[in-house]
């Protein structure tokens, strides 16, 4: 089993191989998953595989994840530098 933490996952390379993880769910785990504004989509992502840990840039976002998420992980909103 590889574990993986896959960054863009909402984008085109990432929802692809978010389906490549799907179809081997015995060889690969999405340990993490992080996106840039598409919180719909990650939040989908994230109760569907149920990672350990999620993170999105768009720092208005956040508050999507306190009544969604569903189960305890952990969360890493984006900081401004």
């Amino acid at each position: 089993m590889k574990n993986v933490v896959l960054l863009g996952s909402t984008g085109s390379i990432g929802t692809s191989t978010v389906k490549v993880a799907e179809d081997l769910p015995d060889r690969i785990r999405l340990l993490g998953l992080a996106a840039g504004n598409n919180a719909e989509l990650l939040l989908e992502q994230s109760r569907k595989h149920r990672p350990e840990a999620i993170s999105i840039n768009n720092p208005e976002k956040p508050a999507i994840w306190e009544n969604s998420s569903g189960r305890q992980r952990r969360f890493f909103p984006a900081t401004k530098a």
